[in-house]
C-alpha cells in the first residue's frame, strides 16, 4: 500500500467511514510500468475475490485489537505463475499499522505462500493481535492487494515488490471500519481511596510519686529527707496537674511499704496505715481542687473517684532492688542469702547486715519506707468545633491521631487538606497523616503531589496497606496498570481489601467476568464502573438493572444507550441517548464517533441528536 501522508490519511478515513462496510475496486490505472497480461487479468477480476475481515467493527479488549481476516478464492482466477501480496493496514488519522502480509500464489510458484489452485479456488484465513492505542479509535482497516508475475522469487513485502517487479496495485478495499472503545469508559473517580483510620483510644496520662515515711511512723512528715528531694516533690505537684486540666480520673491506686528490718505483722500494720493515711491526704487535694472557682476536675464528689488503697507490708523486693544497684561491697553474697531463707530468718539476717553494713540504713532502707501513688487520667473529650478549631490554628495542641480525627469530621477537601498540610509539618514522623494527605491529593485529582505523601509515608511505615492502595490508585490514573495490580495485591497482603480497584485494573486487561465478580464482593451493585463491567461481560440484563438504579447524569445515561443499541433495542437507545446528550453536551461528539451506535447511524433520529 502507498505510503499514505497525513491528509489524505484524514481523507481516506473520513471518506471510508460513510461507505458501505465492504466493497470492491477496479485495478490500479495509473501503473508506470508494463504489466503482462495475467497480472491485468487478475487485478481486473479482483472483484471476485472475496476479502473480509471478524468483526466488521473492531474492539479494544485488553488493549489489543483481535481481528480474523478471510480470503475467498473463486475457481478459475488465481494464474498458476502469479503471486498476490495482501497486506491489511489499519489506518487513523495519527498513522498506519501494518498487519502481517499475505502470499498467495499460483500452482507453479516456487516459495513462501499460500498456494492457491486455478481450478478449485481456495480459502485462507488468520488471526492476529494490533496493540492498541488510543488514536486508532476512528480508523479503518483496509486492504490494497498488489499483483506480480513469478519470476524466481517470492518478495516477502510489498516494498520489495514495487522496487523489483512490474505490478498492478489494486485499489483500497475497506474490511472494518472504526474501533468499539467501551472498555475505555471506566469511572476512575470511583476507585476505593484508603485513608488510615484513627485509633479509638484515647490519650492516657501515667503520674506515679511517693510520699516517705520516717522510720516505724505512720504520720506524713514532710521534712523526711526524700520528702524534700526535688524530683520527688515535682513528682507528688504532678500527680494532680492533668486533674486539674480537666482530664478524667481513670483510677488512683495508692499502696503502702515498709522496710523490712522489724516483725513481719508490725510492717504489714505498719504499710496499711501509711497507705490510710495518704489515702486521706490524697481526698483532701482532690476535695480542694474542685472547690476551687473555675475548676475543670471531671468530678463533682471525691467519693466518685475510684481509689484503690492496700498495704503491701515489708517491701523485700524493693531491698533486693536497692542492694543489687548499690556499691556495697558484698552486695552478692547479701542478695543470695536473703533470697533462700525464710521470713523470720531473713528478718534476723537482715539486722545483722544493718550493723556490718551502714549503707543499708543509711541509704538503702529509708527509701522503703513509702507510699506510692498511681494515677492513671484520660485526655477530656473535645467537641468537633474544638477539634477542627485546633487542628487548623494549633496542630501542635493535639496528637497526630487526633489530627487524623479531626480531618475526618470535616467534608470540604481545600479545608481537609489544610489540616493535613500542617499536620505533616507538627509530626514529620507520623506516616498515617502522609498517607492521608495523598488520599486527598487523589480526590482533588493532584497525583503527583498524592504520589510524593504516600512514597513518604511508605519510608516511614513500608507495612501502611491504605498507602498501597492509594498508589495503585495513582498508578491507574497514569495509566500503569501493572504497576497498579503490583499496589493492589501488596495492600491486600497486608489486610487492606482492595477486590474494587483490582476490578478495575481486570477491565483494562480485558478481564471482564473477573471484574464484576470482585468489584460486585462486598460493595453495592448499584455502581456504574460494575455496569460498565457487566456489560463488557455481555451479561446485558445484569448491567440494565445494575444501570437502572444509578443517579441520571451523561456518564449512566450514555450507558444505558449502549446497552439498549447492543441488545438492538434502538428506540431505547435513542431516549437514553437523548437524555444523555441533554444532561451533558459533550456526549453528542462521543455518541457521532462511537461504533456502539452503528447500527443507528442512518435513523434519523440519531442523525438529529449528534448533529
Amino acid at each position: 500500500m502507498k505510503k499514505i501522508d497525513s491528509i489524505l490519511r484524514c481523507f481516506i478515513v473520513a471518506v471510508l467511514t460513510i461507505m458501505p462496510l465492504v466493497f470492491h475496486a477496479e485495478p490500479n490505472t495509473s501503473m508506470k510500468m508494463e504489466v503482462p497480461k495475467n497480472v491485468k487479468d487478475m487485478a481486473k477480476h479482483v472483484d471476485k475475490v472475496q476479502f473480509s475481515a471478524t468483526p466488521q467493527i473492531l474492539e479494544e479488549v485488553g488493549n489489543k485489537i483481535v481481528v480474523t481476516i478471510e480470503v475467498m478464492f473463486p475457481p478459475k482466477y488465481f494464474d498458476k505463475k502469479t503471486v498476490m501480496n495482501v497486506t491489511p493496514v489499519l489506518v487513523y488519522d495519527a498513522g498506519q499499522t501494518d498487519l502481517p502480509a499475505m502470499n498467495f500464489i499460483g500452482e507453479k510458484v516456487e516459495g513462501q505462500g499460500v498456494v492457491i489452485s486455478h481450478d478449485n479456488g481456495g480459502t485462507y484465513s488468520y488471526t492476529t493481535t494490533i496493540k492498541y492505542n488510543d488514536k486508532m479509535a476512528n480508523s479503518v482497516l483496509m486492504v490494497e492487494p498488489i499483483i506480480y508475475t513469478y519470476k524466481n522469487k517470492v518478495h516477502p513485502d510489498r516494498a520489495s515488490i514495487k522496487t523489483k517487479e512490474d505490478f498492478a496495485l489494486c485499489d483500497a478495499m475497506l474490511l472494518a471500519e472504526g474501533v468499539i472503545t467501551t472498555a475505555k469508559n471506566v469511572d476512575k473517580s470511583l476507585m476505593r481511596v484508603a485513608y488510615v483510620k484513627p485509633s479509638d483510644e484515647r490519650v492516657v496520662n501515667h503520674e506515679i510519686s511517693d510520699i516517705y515515711f520516717n522510720v516505724n511512723s505512720d504520720n506524713i512528715n514532710w521534712n523526711v529527707p526524700l520528702n524534700q528531694v526535688a524530683q520527688n516533690k515535682e513528682a507528688l505537684q504532678k500527680m494532680t496537674a492533668h486533674i486539674a486540666d480537666g482530664w478524667e480520673i481513670q483510677n488512683i491506686t495508692i499502696t503502702g511499704w515498709a522496710s523490712p528490718e522489724g516483725p513481719v505483722q508490725y510492717n504489714v500494720t505498719l504499710s496499711d496505715n501509711r497507705a490510710d493515711m495518704v489515702d486521706t491526704f490524697v481526698k483532701k487535694r482532690l476535695a480542694a481542687l474542685a472547690g476551687q472557682k473555675g475548676t475543670k476536675v471531671s468530678y463533682s464528689n471525691v467519693n466518685d473517684v475510684k481509689i484503690t488503697c492496700v498495704g503491701n507490708g515489708p517491701d523485700w523486693n524493693g531491698l533486693m532492688e536497692a542492694v543489687k544497684k548499690s556499691n556495697i561491697k558484698d552486695k552478692q553474697m547479701i542478695i543470695n542469702t536473703l533470697s533462700v531463707q525464710t521470713e523470720q530468718q531473713r528478718v534476723a539476717q537482715l539486722n545483722k547486715y544493718i550493723k556490718q553494713y551502714p549503707e543499708l540504713e543509711k541509704t538503702i532502707l529509708p527509701s522503703l519506707r513509702h507510699v506510692v501513688i498511681d494515677v492513671n487520667t484520660v485526655e477530656p473529650k473535645m467537641t468537633s468545633d474544638q477539634m477542627v478549631a485546633k487542628a487548623s490554628d494549633t496542630p501542635s495542641d493535639l496528637t497526630c491521631n487526633q489530627l487524623i480525627v479531626a480531618a475526618s469530621m470535616v467534608k470540604d477537601l481545600k479545608h481537609k487538606e489544610k489540616i493535613y498540610v500542617n499536620a505533616v509539618q507538627t509530626y514529620p514522623d507520623c506516616c498515617g497523616l502522609y498517607c492521608n494527605a495523598g488520599a486527598v491529593a487523589i480526590e482533588q485529582g493532584n497525583t503527583k503531589h498524592a504520589k510524593k505523601m504516600l512514597q513518604q509515608a511508605l519510608q516511614i511505615n513500608d507495612l501502611l496497606a491504605e498507602a498501597y492502595n492509594n498508589l495503585g490508585i495513582v498508578a491507574v490514573m497514569e495509566n500503569n496498570y501493572d504497576a497498579a495490580a503490583s499496589y493492589f495485591n501488596q495492600a491486600q497482603s497486608l489486610g487492606l481489601n482492595t477486590d474494587y480497584n483490582m476490578g478495575v485494573v481486570h477491565i483494562d486487561k480485558g478481564n471482564y467476568g473477573q471484574a464484576v465478580q470482585l468489584m460486585s464482593k462486598n460493595n453495592p451493585n448499584c455502581d456504574y464502573n460494575i455496569a460498565l463491567a457487566q456489560t463488557l461481560d455481555k451479561k446485558y440484563t445484569l448491567a440494565e438493572e445494575t444501570a437502572t438504579c444509578l443517579q441520571e447524569n451523561g456518564q449512566t445515561l450514555y450507558l444505558q444507550a449502549v446497552i439498549a443499541a447492543r441488545t438492538k433495542n434502538v428506540e431505547k437507545a435513542l431516549k437514553h441517548l437523548g437524555k444523555a446528550i441533554k444532561s451533558d453536551v459533550k456526549m453528542k461528539e462521543k455518541a457521532k464517533k462511537d461504533k456502539e451506535f452503528a447500527v443507528m447511524k442512518n435513523d434519523p433520529v440519531f442523525m438529529a441528536l449528534v448533529q
